[in-house]
């Protein structure tokens, strides 16, 4: 059980249960707000949890030296709450759009100030659209997948993954190929756990395959109370080309029945990374602030 505040305790598997529902209530639409993301990236944020209220928690983490903590659930009615953690912490992460504008008022009495975190905000796309790849804006992407299948004329085949030791195995031959001569290899052990505790996590996924061996995987799950899917983890054999693209539009021609939009999240502030979802023309960015006292801004 997760302990109440001022007690914050290291996210436990455990915590799921009692988590997990108020996680899939939100509809900001914030792809770190899943248990499975916070739980599988918890080393690399140091993320801690504490109840405040009954349905409102605080997350707490730190990331290059600073303290922050996120309130994915509001404010509580305890204000005094607020103070202590913005006394006890550098910023407020992941401060949503609508929190921004629902507490602007109350951030300004106390000397805070919401700044747009540019490098975290989620790329929003439209699944038919990624499905189907029409039109002149599209073109660029098209040629990435019809050059796979010239290069490849005999095509893929794929298999969603389940329970089973072998989409275990399929899925970490993927990872441990895309690890390969790579500089950073921060995900990796989130990546590799999520592969492993996938149903422990109910996360979905998918395994593609090239002539029988896999060359591609991918995982995710349902955000924003049903209305979007988000990929946590997409790895490929980066010597097939074309593979990222192909993958993904075949995966969402399966979203699309479900789901009317796909969240790839953030791009981490790389310039290659950035080019590539925006070049995939986003209908909704989802926005995210820190808040830091006006002092420190």
């Amino acid at each position: 059980m997760v302990p109440t505040y001022p007690t914050f305790a290291p996210i436990d598997l455990s915590f799921r249960p009692e988590l997990h529902p108020h996680f899939q209530r939100l509809d900001s639409g914030i792809s770190e707000f899943t248990f499975s993301n916070i739980y599988l990236f918890r080393r690399t944020y140091g993320y801690q949890l504490s109840r405040l209220e009954e349905g409102v928690y605080a997350i707490e983490g730190s990331r290059h030296g600073k303290t922050f903590f996120a309130l994915p659930w509001g404010v509580p009615a305890d204000l005094s709450i607020l103070d202590r953690l913005v006394s006890t912490h550098d910023y407020w992460k992941n401060c949503s759009l609508r929190q921004s504008q629902q507490y602007a008022e109350l951030l300004a009495q106390k000397g805070l100030e919401a700044r747009p975190d540019r490098d975290n905000w989620d790329y929003v796309y439209d699944t038919k659209e990624m499905a189907e790849l029409e039109g002149k804006k599209f073109h660029k992407k098209r040629n990435h997948v019809h050059a796979f299948f010239a290069a490849y004329p005999q095509g893929f085949s794929y298999r969603d993954m389940g329970p089973g030791e072998a989409d275990t195995a399929d899925a970490l031959q993927v990872l441990e190929t895309w690890l390969v001569g790579r500089e950073d290899q921060s995900d990796y052990l989130p990546s590799r756990e999520a592969i492993e505790l996938r149903t422990e996590l109910e996360l979905s996924g998918r395994v593609w395959f090239l002539d029988g061996k896999p060359i591609a995987y991918a995982q995710g799950e349902s955000i924003r109370q049903g209305k979007c899917f988000v990929i946590h983890f997409e790895k490929g054999d980066g010597a097939i080309k074309g593979v990222y693209q192909t993958i993904f539009q075949d995966w969402a021609k399966s979203l699309s029945s479900t789901y009317p939009c796909v969240n790839r999240e953030q791009d981490l502030g790389e310039p290659g990374l950035r080019q590539a979802k925006e070049t995939y023309r986003p209908v909704e960015f989802i926005e995210k602030y820190q808040v830091w006292p006006s002092t420190n801004l």
